[in-house]
Formats: C-alpha cells, sequence, structure tokens
C-alpha cells in the first residue's frame, strides 16, 4: 500500500466522524452559524500556531492566499448548506447527493492534471448522475416531513455539492503549491470570517440546544477536520485526485451507518438503490 494510500484511508474515517457531527447538530437543534463559526475558528487557530511554529516546510506566498481564500469560500459554503439540507432531508439522501462532489472533481482532474479516464470511470459519471436524478425525483418523502421542505432539502444538498467540487479542486493545488497548515489556516479563516459576517444576527440567536452542547459539537467537529483534512492535502501531495477524491468521498457511508444506528433512519428502496448507486459511482471512479 503506498503512503498517500495510506494517508487517504485515515482521511476518510476522520472526515466520516465529523461529517456526522452535521447530522449530530441538526438533530440537536443547534445554531448553525454558531455551530459552523466554533468549528472553522478552532481549525484556524491550531493551523495557525502550527505554521507559525514552523510544523511544516515552505514559506508565505501568493498560492498559499489565493487557494487558501477560494478553499475557505467554498468549504463554508459546503458545510453549511449540508447541514441546513439535512433539516429537510434524511442522511442518506443528503450526504448521497453532497459526496457526487467527488465524481465532478475527478473529471476535473482528468482534463486539467490528465489523469487517464477508463470506460469504467466513464460509467461512474453516468451512474453518478443517475444518482442525482434517482434523489430528486424521489416520492418516498417521509410524511414528517413535507414536500417543499424535501425538495428545498435536495436543492440545498445539490448547492453544498458544487461547493464542494471547488473545495476539492483547490485542495489539490495547494498540496501542490502552498504550505499546508499556512494553507489549513488562511482556509479556515477566510470560513470563520464569512461565517461572522455572513451570520453576524443569527450566531446569537437562541436555539433548542443548550450554549454548551453547540460548543461541544463545534470543537468536535473541528478536532476531527483538523487531522482528517492534513491528511488529506498529504495525500493530494503526491496522489492522483481522480483516485483520492472519490475514496475520501466515501466518508458519507460512515456518517449515514452512524444515522441509522444513533437515530434510527431506515431508508427505503429507493434511497437504498440510490446509496449503492453513489457507492458504485465512487468505486467506478477509482483508477
Amino acid at each position: 500500500m503506498t503512503p498517500w494510500f495510506f494517508q487517504a484511508l485515515l482521511a476518510l474515517l476522520f472526515l466520516g466522524l465529523q461529517r456526522f457531527f452535521y447530522k449530530v447538530s441538526a438533530e440537536r437543534g443547534c445554531n448553525t452559524a454558531l455551530t459552523s463559526l466554533i468549528f472553522m475558528s478552532m481549525v484556524a487557530a491550531v493551523s495557525w500556531l502550527l505554521f507559525l511554529g514552523g510544523a511544516d516546510t515552505g514559506g508565505p506566498n501568493a498560492a498559499m492566499l489565493l487557494w487558501g481564500m477560494v478553499n475557505g469560500l467554498a468549504f463554508l459554503g459546503s458545510a453549511v448548506l449540508t447541514m441546513e439540507a439535512l433539516r429537510h432531508v434524511t442522511a442518506a439522501i443528503g450526504y448521497s447527493l453532497t459526496r457526487l462532489s467527488t465524481v465532478f472533481a475527478a473529471v476535473f482532474s482528468v482534463v486539467y492534471f490528465h489523469d487517464q479516464l477508463q470506460m469504467r470511470q466513464l460509467a461512474g459519471v453516468a451512474v453518478a448522475l443517475g444518482v442525482v436524478f434517482m434523489c430528486a425525483r424521489g416520492r418516498d418523502v417521509p410524511r414528517q416531513r413535507p414536500a417543499a421542505n424535501y425538495r428545498r432539502g435536495v436543492l440545498l444538498a445539490l448547492f453544498a455539492m458544487l461547493a464542494g467540487t471547488v473545495a476539492s479542486v483547490s485542495s489539490k493545488f495547494a498540496a501542490l503549491q502552498a504550505d499546508k497548515w499556512g494553507f489549513m489556516a488562511i482556509s479556515y479563516s477566510f470560513s470563520a470570517g464569512a461565517a461572522l459576517a455572513m451570520h453576524s444576527s443569527k450566531w446569537r440567536e437562541s436555539s433548542s440546544a443548550s450554549r454548551a452542547t453547540t460548543w461541544a459539537i463545534g470543537l468536535s467537529m473541528g478536532a476531527l477536520n483538523l487531522v482528517g483534512f492534513y491528511l488529506l492535502l498529504l495525500a493530494l501531495e503526491t496522489g492522483p485526485l481522480a483516485v483520492i477524491a472519490p475514496l475520501t468521498g466515501l466518508h458519507f457511508i460512515i456518517a449515514i451507518i452512524l444515522s441509522s444506528v444513533v437515530y434510527r433512519e431506515r431508508p427505503n428502496l429507493r434511497n437504498i438503490i440510490g446509496i449503492a448507486m453513489a457507492v458504485a459511482a465512487v468505486l467506478l471512479m477509482k483508477i
């Protein structure tokens, strides 16, 4: 097993656990804006300490600032849209849709970095589009979730997918051109700043969850993401995005399994088929 593949597998584990906390945040009724602010501020603060302390090699450059800004804004959009989508759809639908961003990131990698795309990778793209169609057109809407809210959740998940694609591609460029801790520090500083600016009033609003619960969930998400994202950057430095993006994209399965166990969400037949198709799409995209 090559080092970058092992690093990607570890990133898969940590990011899957972090993704599950998106569902925990939504189910506990936490303030989305405040949870995002705590989560991103923690990663930014720790990354700045490690960067300024010389934990990684390399110095500040324009690429670090550029990709940090792009990644930070894209990641914020993906995180907030995902948490909001999960208020209206089940984890099975939400995670399956948002994780299709890995397919589009892989396609970009093939076009830009000239990774060879075989027939089975092309089949993966077709299957992935089928998942989007199936989930968006699904008739089996849970009774406790009105149809209008269901459609809103699907739309939010699709926007989260687009933002996730931008975040994945910018991470690859940063892994090749910038100091990793410095990139993470800038990226999450932009994310935290944007979250504060966009929700200057909302993050102070009360919620059904206690402030302590919101902080606990936010800090847990931050710790898991700090480790998982750094491992992802290490893998991207030497490994192909067309493989790593689909591989780490499997982390949504960890979140779905945990959601099924903890919150007893039982996906219906259509959703099970959609999940299976999403997994097949990711596997087909692997080189």
